[in-house]
């Protein structure tokens, strides 16, 4: 859902940690690649998240709540979501789906993101891992 002042949208994209770049030291100094598996991660985040482009992008500060939906272990009994202490860290989940929602022009700079909250948690029981966003003026 889009509207002027708030977006809200759930990526049906498994939560990931990946470094962006990959960096080796030779003779000739420092190269730099792009790691493959963050560029098929941002495809499928961009792709999902052009699905709820607001017809122009947000300006001003913006909050922005994000919930990391992960897979529930299969050593979890059943039941409904529950917080998920373990890795990835939720700065490492949070930088690319950044970046796709800027790249999507949800916004013109992720930097206008002043406040919001990050979650992880364990699906409920046959709940598929997401991202949910919402995304409002401050």
């Amino acid at each position: 859902m889009a509207s002027s002042n708030r977006i809200a949208a759930t990526l049906p994209v498994a939560p990931r940690s990946i470094q962006s770049t990959l960096r080796f030291v030779s003779k000739g100094g420092v190269r730099v690649f792009r790691n493959t598996a963050y560029k098929l991660y941002m495809r499928d985040l961009v792709f999902s998240a052009n699905k709820f482009v607001p017809a122009s992008p947000l300006d001003g500060p913006l909050k922005a709540d994000v919930t990391f939906v992960l897979a529930r272990p299969k050593g979890k009994k059943k039941g409904q979501r529950e917080y998920a202490p373990v890795r990835p860290d939720r700065d490492n989940l949070i930088k690319p789906v950044m970046d796709a929602l800027t790249s999507s022009e949800w916004w013109l700079d992720d930097a206008q993101v002043v406040t919001g909250d990050i979650t992880k948690v364990y699906g409920a029981t046959g709940e598929d891992p997401c991202i949910e966003i919402v995304v409002s003026k401050v």
